[in-house]
């Protein structure tokens, strides 16, 4: 069990797990979202959603490069090949699975606390 002489001791050992968690939290639920996302974007030659792969996760970053991501994105269209296709996919994704990312970042924040 972790002990503490003053409350300036514990704020430094807080701030430094949530400074932590936040690094690494937000690389893995850019990858999870990015993983989670395809179920949602519209895929006719899977080259839009691969184009997500380099994304910055590290800066909680995804990014889609294709030419027509972001018309498909905000206008939608008439998905071919994957029915389940929403414009804003992004935002179901995350609306779908929110609880599981909070999930992550707990896990996170637990494994470095000790």
């Amino acid at each position: 069990m972790k002990t503490f002489t003053n409350i300036s001791g514990f704020t430094n050992w807080v701030n430094q797990i949530v400074v932590k968690t936040n690094k690494q939290a937000l690389e893995d639920i850019a990858r999870q979202e990015y993983k989670d996302s395809k179920k949602y974007t519209y895929i006719d030659t899977e080259a839009m959603y691969k184009s997500g792969s380099d994304s910055d996760f590290k800066k909680g970053y995804v990014i889609e490069r294709m030419p027509y991501v972001k018309m498909r994105y905000y206008i939608g269209g008439k998905p071919r090949k994957n029915k389940m296709a929403v414009p804003q996919w992004h935002e179901a994704t995350k609306k779908e699975n929110m609880n599981s990312y909070k999930k992550i970042y707990n896990d996170i924040f637990k494994k470095m606390k000790g």
